[in-house]
């Protein structure tokens, strides 16, 4: 680590709250845990366990060059950790685990593509080739086998025979350094003399890197993951980004000052373009290149903020302004690294942050290096999302164990008087239960069918429109222009409209599914109470919380009709005719619209659906099984509930926790 490291626990005060919560919130399990049977006792472990692995994820995202990863390595605070500036052909994500569990003594870990997904790259071009086949681009898939060839030849010198065997699998280590960390992700450089093309090995065919690391500054465990960036000759990168911002709980994308938003690949707009408003920060590094950084930095503000609003992305997100390499002067206590230009730069920006009359320290230097405000956005979007979620469904799932624990412990006070009841309308226990949870099954798959339907029907209509307008406006243009010149349609409105199918559904699911969920609740609860009569008291099971509908990030991946380059012209001259023109762009403009339209319902929309259907069949399941116990077997309930030693009456506990847990979630 660093000299000065204990500048990374600035920002945590925004994680106190979330921190302690987790703490009182362990607590209340424990407790809940000396009063509890078997059963109970191993689901408050699975709740216990669940909270001690929590992780907040966080992806990197930007520019070439614009330093990502000299970031993660500050955050990391290990200023030289991953290579920076490397060549712009690596398509490696690299993940830092920060304070996670690891199985033995790994602490790097390696993965390679597998098979499939190299021959992808290798036979048909990536993105880019299946693109440019749609379109029917020969020339441009020439210029795309060329090159391919010689990064498939170049892939074989360096593994020569062992090329074939290592595709599909990983490599372990029980340590990490520069050396190791360059052969399987920096691809090297015969024209950078700091960086040997020897040294990276395996990068070719190397998909991710995996760090492990303790920082004790950081209180929470961290994934931070830094990509390449997304514009990339086959657009490798863009699919690997969009596969690792799915379940990320914060991006962080980082900008050049010197060119911020103005010349941003539209590629990366369109991404975060999808992400929520609080979900997204913009770091613009490298401010200590400008040459009047205090004028300067407003000013590339207000810019930033119009780009964001011409692509509708909320203008209020957050913007965190800073220097990499000003961090890394605080961080390692060494401002020699600092060039004539950097220390100019820092010296206006100390005047004119007030410090004028002070002496320069490392804190303030950190503090103006942006890094301590963009921990600080970083632990708020943690604390009010993700860790949010993770207690609301700790907390309401300890309600209902603890529900379920005093039911099981009425049942065994009323099998010991003969006083159980089974008021249950003819129909055995068994019976009973089975018939509910038959009938939530049907229902759930019938809701998830719906939905699906409703939405799909709606992306195709959303598709139509838009091949429709679309190819009403090249007709028009033809009609106008004759064969002359090109015609390029803005795909944003199709994607506008996808967008609102996929937000509709969202809603629907929220409602439907909430319905659905407190029905089941009340009918489960109904089944308590028909099996304990009113022996019960105050007695509520909960409905499960519906799931989180995660951002369409399919939207924002590359059509062809995003693409500005030269086969879009060839395209254009080799078609004769105003029907040819027309008929053929239609196939190829429905192709593309339903390519989003297949990853939003593979990618998103199914595992939403999925989570649905899991979510209520495991709350059928667990109540299933604990009122099974107490119909079936009375006396088990009562065996499994002596087996507790508790030190003061079962009730007075449950009442308390019952009432602590109730307390926190309101």
């Amino acid at each position: 680590m660093a000299r000065n490291d204990h500048l990374l626990s600035v920002g945590n005060e925004s994680l106190s709250e979330m921190t302690e919560a987790m703490t009182s919130l362990t607590t209340q399990i424990d407790q809940l845990t000396e009063v509890a049977d078997a059963r109970s006792s191993a689901r408050l472990a699975a709740l216990k366990t669940k909270m001690e692995n929590f992780t907040a994820s966080v992806t990197m995202v930007g520019q070439v060059k614009a330093g990502k990863s000299s970031i993660v390595n500050i955050l990391a605070g290990r200023p030289n950790l991953l290579p920076s500036d490397v060549n712009p052909w690596t398509s490696v994500v690299t993940t830092l685990n920060i304070n996670t569990r690891t199985e033995g003594d790994t602490r790097s870990k390696f993965t390679f593509f597998e098979q499939e997904e190299w021959d992808n790259l290798m036979v048909g071009g990536g993105r880019l080739g299946e693109l440019a086949n749609r379109a029917g681009a020969d020339d441009e898939m020439d210029d795309i086998r060329r090159q391919i060839g010689e990064m498939k030849a170049k892939s074989e010198e360096r593994l020569g025979k062992h090329f074939d065997l290592i595709l599909g699998q990983s490599h372990q280590y029980d340590y990490f350094d520069d050396e190791l960390i360059q052969r399987y992700v920096c691809l090297g450089d015969e024209d950078d003399p700091d960086i040997d093309p020897k040294t990276g090995r395996f990068a070719d065919v190397t998909k991710s890197a995996e760090l492990f690391m303790d920082i004790p500054q950081y209180p929470i465990s961290l994934k931070l993951c830094d990509t390449p960036g997304v514009n990339d000759t086959f657009m490798v990168r863009e699919q690997i980004t969009l596969r690792s911002l799915r379940g990320s709980e914060v991006c962080v994308v980082v900008l050049a000052a010197s060119q911020a938003l103005t010349t941003m690949d539209m590629a990366l707009m369109r991404i975060i373009a999808q992400f929520e408003n609080r979900q997204i920060i913009l770091f613009v590094n490298r401010i200590d290149e400008l040459s009047d950084p205090v004028n300067q930095v407003p000013e590339i503000r207000d810019r930033i903020q119009d780009t964001l609003k011409q692509n509708n992305i909320d203008a209020n997100t957050s913007v965190v302004f800073g220097s990499a390499l000003w961090a890394e002067a605080a961080l390692t206590g060494n401002p020699d690294i600092l060039t004539e230009e950097s220390r100019e730069a820092l010296n206006t920006f100390y005047l004119a942050a007030g410090f004028g009359d002070q002496a320069a320290s490392l804190d303030k230097i950190w503090a103006l290096s942006g890094l301590p405000d963009l921990l600080l956005a970083m632990n708020e979007r943690i604390a009010e999302g993700a860790g949010t979620r993770l207690l609301d469904r700790v907390r309401h799932r300890a309600r209902n164990i603890a529900s379920q624990i005093r039911a099981t412990a009425v049942a065994k006070t009323l099998s010991n008087s003969d006083g159980i009841v089974r008021d249950l309308d003819g129909a055995s226990p068994e019976e009973a239960i089975a018939k509910v949870s038959a009938e939530y099954e049907k229902k759930a798959s019938e809701l998830t069918t719906k939905l699906r339907d409703k939405v799909l029907e709606r992306l195709a209509s959303a598709e139509a429109n838009f091949v429709k307008r679309a190819t009403d406006s090249l007709i028009s243009h033809l009609e106008q222009n004759g064969e002359q010149g090109t015609w390029q349609y803005d795909p944003a409105g199709l994607r506008t409209l996808q967008k609102a199918a996929y937000f509709s559904f969202a809603r629907s699911m929220r409602k439907d599914a909430g319905a659905l969920y407190s029905a089941a609740a009340a009918d489960v609860e109904a089944l308590y109470q028909k099996l304990l009569g009113n022996h019960l008291g105050e007695f509520n099971i909960e409905a499960p919380i519906v799931p989180r509908v995660p951002p369409p990030l399919g939207i924002g991946r590359t059509i062809a009709l995003d693409l500005q380059s030269t086969w879009w012209r060839r395209w254009w001259q080799r078609r004769k005719g105003f029907e040819a023109y027309a008929a053929d762009y239609t196939r190829l403009i429905a192709s593309e619209a339903n390519s989003i339209t297949k990853d939003i319902e593979e990618n998103q929309i199914a595992a939403v659906l999925e989570n649905v259907r899991a979510a209520l069949t495991d709350f059928i399941a667990e109540q299933k099984d604990t009122l099974l116990s107490i119909s079936q077997s009375p006396e088990r309930a009562a065996a499994q509930m002596a087996e507790q030693k508790p030190q003061k009456s079962r009730d007075d506990i449950l009442g308390d926790i019952l009432k602590d847990l109730s307390n926190e979630a309101a």
